[in-house]
């Protein structure tokens, strides 16, 4: 079988231009710290870098969402922290304007600040969260929850959603509380409900008319039962997202881990193959040099 002039060069240009692609391979991998810089360096391993870079895109939105909720979530806390030193104080206030050495005159001043602390309650009960959201409006949380007509009547705007917020692959949290079930759903002595604005509302009022009932002291101790008993979920949730939030930094190690082990070079095995390469390339290159030279008419 006779091999032509032009096969014989298309096999040593071939095998020059494999040769070529084998080291600029290796030098890419060298430059970039990186065995899988195309899906044709391992098709395999390639595969499961694309996968592994999904779950860690996932798990570290998860992540971001649990700084959200966490942050919500404190803010709530302290909002409500906030609201039971207030009701505290009014608890006081009621014990004072209770007491029968008390007249008219110091009454009607107690009743003023109760009015100062119902204002306070509101403004609270109003807050906005760092995206300017109503934190306690449920899902309306564009708009005002809470308002009064200056009567002593008060309304609710809001629902009594909850957001949940996907913080792993199997948790999620809500991230607040309606403030239906906050501030309005309030067990009253006689059955029912009364909101903690109609409270102070009608503590300030029968203050002023010298005339303080009993009544008032039970509904802010259920007022700030309420108050705690909300707190004490919020703790929980807090304690929920650090565990999950612990959960998702081991995963991300191992992830990371495992798309080291699969990606990152070894610079060592990396040097001693492009020196390799660099060889074999060389001498294919002189072969192709000699082979292109021989001639029939060189031995004539």
């Amino acid at each position: 079988m006779r091999i032509g002039t032009l096969s014989l060069f298309r096999q040593g240009v071939d095998a020059m231009l494999e040769q070529q692609t084998a080291v600029f391979r290796t030098q890419q991998q060298l430059s970039s710290g990186k065995r899988i810089n195309t899906p044709s360096d391992d098709p395999a391993g390639a595969a499961q870098l694309v996968g592994l870079s999904d779950s860690l895109d996932v798990t570290r939105q998860y992540q971001r969402n649990i700084d959200f909720v966490r942050s919500r979530l404190q803010l709530e806390d302290a909002s409500l922290a906030n609201v039971g030193d207030a009701l505290q104080r009014a608890r006081e206030l009621t014990v004072q304007g209770l007491n029968d050495t008390n007249g008219p005159e110091v009454r009607a001043g107690i009743a003023q600040e109760v009015r100062q602390i119902l204002d306070e309650v509101i403004g609270l009960a109003n807050r906005t969260d760092a995206n300017g959201e109503f934190m306690f409006g449920g899902f309306q949380g564009q708009s005002a929850p809470f308002s009064g007509d200056g009567a002593g009547n008060f309304s609710y705007a809001g629902d009594q959603g909850q957001r949940l917020v996907q913080v792993g692959a199997a948790r999620q949290i809500a991230d607040g509380d309606s403030g239906m079930d906050v501030f309005m759903k309030i067990p009253a002595a006689g059955g029912g409900y009364e909101d903690v604005f109609s409270t102070l509302y009608n503590l300030a009022t029968d203050l002023e008319a010298d005339a303080p009932a009993p009544a008032s002291l039970d509904q802010l101790d259920n007022a700030l039962d309420n108050i705690l008993g909300v707190r004490a979920t919020i703790g929980a949730r807090l304690n929920a997202v650090d565990r999950e939030e612990t959960s998702n930094v081991s995963l991300i190690e191992q992830l990371e881990n495992t798309r080291s082990t699969i990606e990152d070079l070894d610079y060592a095995e990396a040097a001693s193959r492009l020196n390799q390469q660099s060889i074999t390339l060389q001498a294919a290159q002189q072969a192709f040099v000699k082979v292109q030279n021989l001639n029939l008419f060189n031995f004539l």
